[in-house]
């Protein structure tokens, strides 16, 4: 049996923090590699998203993050 609960206080999202979390993954644009570029972008979105929900919601920093926290293979560590 699969027991889904919800979290104390679950996070909704809006048109803003989309467009801001679209902008910061453009920011990252096509600073990879073709041949890495899928796996690198899945690994900087996922970054995006979980760097966002935790506070940091200026696209610059939040690109030049995810972007470091994606090539650092960080995120694969944690799960």
């Amino acid at each position: 049996m699969i027991n889904l609960q919800m979290a104390a206080n679950p996070m909704i999202l809006t048109p803003q923090d989309f467009h801001v979390m679209e902008r910061a993954m453009r920011d990252v644009g096509g600073s990879t590699a073709p041949r890495d570029r899928d796996g690198h972008r899945e690994a900087v979105g996922k970054a995006v998203i979980r760097l966002y929900t935790a506070g940091l919601t200026d696209p610059a920093k939040l690109a030049e993050a995810a972007t470091i926290m994606a090539a650092t293979r960080l995120l694969d560590r944690r799960g």
